[in-house]
C-alpha cells in the first residue's frame, strides 16, 4: 500500500506499523508520532458539504439515516444546475434524474431544512429544496429531509432564479480523533494513503538572534526534543525553559505554523507553535516557521514529548578540542580562527560569536582554546538545592553552554577558601538550602544565600572547617550547592582576584562514585574522582 512519510511518498507492506516506516526518518526513541488518514478516506465518511454558487457559498450538514448515502450518490449531479425557482417557503435547485420513490405525504420542515422533491412526483425531475421558513407541504417524496443548512446562510437570502451552482463538495472542517491522532506505541497498523509525521521541522528567523538561542538551547537540553505543556485552540506550547532574560526582537502577525518566544511578561521564555491566525503581540518574538509536523505539533497531547529538527542547527564548539571544533564548523560551512592554546587537542572554552545566528552571518567562529588541565570540574546537588543550582548556572553560562565561566572575587596566599563573584539582585531570591552539618569539607562548593549582606557570592572550600562554609559564612547563611571534583592546587597556583576560571559540571558524584546520567559527548576528557577527605579534629580558622 502506499503512504506518506515526512511529506515523502512510500510504497509499503498491506501489514506494515509505524515501526517499519520510522527507520532513517528524524525521530528520538519515545517521541510522539502524527497518524493522519488518508483525506480522501476522510472526505467520503464527511457529513458536511460545501455549495459554491456563483453568489457564495454555504455548507450544508447531513443527517445519518436513509437519505445519507442517496446524497452521496446524487450531490454531482447539481454541478451546472441553477435556481429553478423561489416561493416565500422554498428555494429549489435542479432538476436531475434520481431513483427517489414518489409520496404524497405531507412533512413538516423547520427554516433551512433541506429536502429532496419530485416535479410532478416524477423522479426524473428531482430537486434540492431548501426551507426558507417553518411550513408543512407534500413535495413529492416521503420523509424528504435530509440535511440542514449550518453555515453560510446569509447566502441564501441573495440567491435568484438562474444562479447557478458551480460545485459541490465534501468539506472537513475540523479532523476528529479517529482521523487524525499521535501516539507512541510504534506498533500501531498503518492504513491505505495515511500520513505519518515524526518530527517538527522550524526553519528559524535571523531577526530574533537571541530567542533563536534560546529555542535551540531548550532543545539541546532536551535532546532534541519539547515537551507539550499547554494546548489552547490557537496554540501548543512549551513552558520547560522559563528562568530567562530575553530582548524585544521581531514581531509580526502570528500566522498559522508560525513559532514565537515569549520575552517580557508572565511566561517569559515560553514557546508557542500557533494553529491559528493571531494578531501582533508585542511580546512575542517571530523566531521561526513550521515547515514539517504542523498536525504532530497540535496532535501531541500534553506531557508528551515531539522531536523538533531546526534550520539551522545550533552553533556551539565550546567544550570541543580546536580540531574537533575545525571539523564540525568546517561540515557547516563556517571558518575557524583559533586564538589562545590553538593546538588540535587544546579545548575551546570560549567562542565568538556565541548566537548561532549570527555565527552563521559572520560565517567565521573565532575559538578560544585552553589547556584541559585548566577546566576546573564541580559536581552539583541538582537534588538537593535546585534553585541554588539553577542561579550557579545562570552566574557561569552552564545553562546554555558546556563549559561555563567564575570571576575571582577574593583570594589571598593561607586563605580556607576562594571566593567567585554572584548577583545580588539574583541573590536576593536565594532561599536557604540545605547547608553543612558539623563539617564544612575541603572542595565544598557553597552559595551566600539572601539572609546574609554579600548574598550571592560563591565559594569553594579550601580546607575543613567546623564552624564557617565555603563562602565564610555560617551554616544558616550557607547553601551548600556541590562538591569541586579533583585537585585544588592546579586551579589555585598562581591564582588571583579578578582571573577568570572556566567550569564544567560532572555527573559523577565524588563522593558516592555514581553517574547520575550520562556524561554528554563534548570532547573534554573526564576529571579524576577523587576520594571524600578525611576530617581534620580541630579547625578553628574561618
Amino acid at each position: 500500500m502506499k503512504i506518506i512519510v515526512n511529506k515523502v511518498p512510500m510504497d509499503v507492506s498491506d501489514n506494515a506499523t509505524v515501526a517499519d516506516v520510522i527507520s532513517g526518518q528524524p525521530y528520538k526513541k519515545g517521541t510522539a508520532i502524527a497518524l493522519i488518514r488518508s483525506m480522501e478516506q476522510v472526505k467520503k465518511e464527511t457529513s458536511e458539504f460545501e455549495v459554491t454558487t456563483n453568489k457564495g457559498s454555504f455548507v450544508i450538514k447531513i443527517k445519518d439515516g436513509p437519505w445519507l448515502q442517496f446524497w452521496k450518490e446524487s450531490y454531482p449531479s447539481l454541478v451546472g444546475k441553477t435556481v429553478r425557482w423561489q416561493t416565500s417557503k422554498v428555494t429549489a435547485i435542479g432538476s436531475f434524474i434520481s431513483k427517489a420513490t414518489p409520496s404524497r405525504e405531507p412533512s413538516k420542515f423547520t427554516k433551512y431544512d433541506c429536502l429532496f422533491a419530485l416535479g410532478g412526483y416524477d423522479n426524473r425531475t428531482t430537486y434540492i429544496m431548501i426551507a426558507r421558513m417553518d411550513h408543512e407541504a407534500s413535495y413529492g417524496v416521503a420523509s424528504p429531509i435530509f440535511g440542514r443548512v449550518t453555515r453560510g446562510r446569509h447566502v441564501l437570502d441573495i440567491l435568484e432564479e438562474t444562479d447557478k451552482v458551480i460545485s459541490v463538495e465534501p468539506v472537513i472542517i475540523e479532523l476528529s480523533s479517529k482521523d487524525a491522532f499521535a501516539t507512541t506505541d510504534i506498533s500501531t497498523p498503518l492504513e491505505e494513503g495515511m500520513s505519518v509525521e515524526t518530527y517538527v521541522a522550524v526553519k528559524l528567523d535571523n531577526r530574533s538572534p537571541v530567542s533563536v538561542e534560546h529555542f535551540l538551547v531548550a532543545l539541546e537540553k532536551g535532546e532534541g526534543t519539547i515537551t507539550i505543556t499547554d494546548k489552547t485552540e490557537s496554540f501548543t506550547a512549551s513552558s520547560t525553559r522559563m528562568d530567562v532574560n530575553l530582548v524585544e526582537e521581531a514581531h509580526d502577525i502570528r500566522e498559522e505554523d508560525v513559532v514565537t518566544v515569549r520575552h517580557t511578561g508572565p511566561g517569559m521564555g515560553r514557546i508557542y507553535f500557533y494553529q491559528r491566525r493571531r494578531q501582533v503581540a508585542p511580546s512575542h518574538n517571530i523566531i521561526g516557521k513550521i515547515c514539517n509536523g504542523h498536525q504532530l505539533i497540535h496532535l501531541a497531547p500534553k506531557g508528551e514529548r515531539v522531536t523538533v529538527v531546526p534550520d539551522p542547527m545550533r552553533v556551539m564548539v565550546i567544550g570541543m578540542t580546536q580540531r574537533e571544533g575545525m571539523e564540525f564548523l568546517s561540515s557547516r560551512g563556517l571558518r575557524q580562527k583559533r586564538t589562545g592554546l590553538v593546538e588540535d587537542d587544546m579545548v575551546i572554552v570560549e567562542q565568538e560569536p556565541e548566537l548561532t545566528i549570527h555565527a552563521i552571518e559572520d560565517g567565521e567562529v573565532e575559538t578560544f582554546g585552553t589547556d584541559p588541565s585548566k577546566i576546573t570540574t564541580w559536581y552539583l546537588y541538582r537534588d538537593k538545592d535546585p534553585n541554588t543550582v539553577r542561579y550557579i548556572e545562570k552566574m557561569t553560562g552552564l545553562d546554555h553552554k558546556p563549559i561555563g565561566t567564575v570571576k575571582v572575587h577574593f583570594t589571598y596566599e593561607g586563605m580556607p577558601m576562594v571566593t567567585f563573584e554572584g548577583d545580588d539582585s539574583l541573590g536576593a531570591k536565594l532561599y536557604p538550602e540545605p547547608s553543612f552539618g558539623e563539617l564544612s569539607r575541603k572542595c565544598d562548593i557553597g552559595v551566600t544565600n539572601m539572609s546574609r549582606p554579600n548574598r550571592g557570592i560563591i565559594g569553594i572550600r579550601l580546607e575543613d572547617s567546623n564552624e564557617f562554609g565555603p563562602t565564610g559564612e555560617e551554616a544558616h547563611g550557607t547553601n551548600l550547592v556541590g562538591r569541586y571534583v579533583g585537585d585544588l592546587s592546579t586551579m589555585m597556583n598562581g591564582l588571583k582576584d579578578g582571573d577568570i576560571v572556566y567550569v564544567r559540571e560532572t555527573t559523577v558524584d565524588p563522593d558516592k562514585k555514581v553517574t547520575r546520567k550520562k556524561e554528554p559527548k563534548n570532547g573534554v576528557k573526564k576529571a579524576a574522582v577523587r576520594k571524600r577527605n578525611s576530617p581534620k579534629k580541630k579547625v578553628t580558622t574561618k
